[in-house]
C-alpha cells in the first residue's frame, strides 16, 4: 500500500531535523518523557520510531530500546544518528517479538498512520509484559475531526469548528511543506 511515506521521507527529515517540530520540541516532548520516567520502565519499543528521535530520547534514559517503522529511509537516517540504536523494519500490525517483551510500548503520534489501528493496538499490547504500560501521543480531534471543513465564520460573526466523525477511522490524504502522507 501506497501510504506516502517512502515518497515523503526526504521532506519529512527535512522538516524534523534532529530536534522535531514545534510540537514535538514544545509540548509533547517533556509530558511523555515524564511519562516514560514515572514508569519504572527499562526496555521500550517505539512503534512508527521514523528517524529515530525518540528512541534516542530513550536511550538517554536509560532505557533500552528497540524502534519500528516501515519506511526504509527513515530508518536508514535513525541508524545513521544513533549508530548504536535498534531499528528495524516492521509494521505495528505483525510485531515480530514474543508476547511480553517490552515493559513499556510508545506510539508517539503514530497511531494515525497504522492503516489497522486495532490491530496493531492489539499487537502492542500483546508484546507488553505483565504490568506494562502503553504510551500514545496522538492527534486532537480539533486537528483530525473537522476534515476539509475547518473553522467556519457563522452569521453572527462567531467562529466555530465542527468536529464529525471523531472516533471514526477515516483515511484521506494531506500535504503540509512537501510531505504527502495518507
Amino acid at each position: 500500500m501506497d501510504d506516502g511515506w517512502a515518497a515523503s521521507a526526504q521532506a519529512w527529515l527535512a522538516a524534523q531535523g534532529t530536534a522535531g517540530d514545534f510540537g514535538r520540541l514544545h509540548v509533547l516532548d517533556q509530558p511523555m518523557l515524564a511519562r516514560v520516567r514515572a514508569s519504572g520502565a527499562a526496555t521500550a519499543l517505539d512503534v512508527g520510531c521514523g528517524e529515530g528521535r525518540f528512541c534516542r530520547m530513550l536511550a538517554a534514559e536509560g532505557l533500552q530500546t528497540v524502534g519500528i517503522d516501515p519506511t526504509e529511509d527513515l530508518l536508514a537516517a535513525a541508524r545513521a544518528r544513533d549508530p548504536g540504536g535498534d531499528y528495524r523494519a516492521a509494521r505495528a500490525e505483525a510485531l515480530a517479538f514474543d508476547d511480553g517483551s517490552f515493559d513499556l510500548v510508545v506510539s508517539y503520534l503514530s497511531l494515525i498512520d497504522i492503516p489497522d489501528a486495532r490491530l496493531g493496538l492489539t499487537e502492542m499490547v500483546r508484546v507488553l509484559r505483565p504490568g506494562g504500560q502503553l504510551l500514545i501521543a496522538n492527534l486532537s480531534p480539533h486537528a483530525t475531526g473537522a476534515g476539509e471543513t475547518g473553522w467556519e465564520r457563522m452569521p453572527d460573526g462567531t467562529t466555530r469548528i465542527t468536529l464529525a466523525g471523531v472516533l471514526d477511522e477515516q483515511a484521506y490524504w494531506t500535504e503540509w511543506s512537501g510531505i504527502r502522507i495518507l
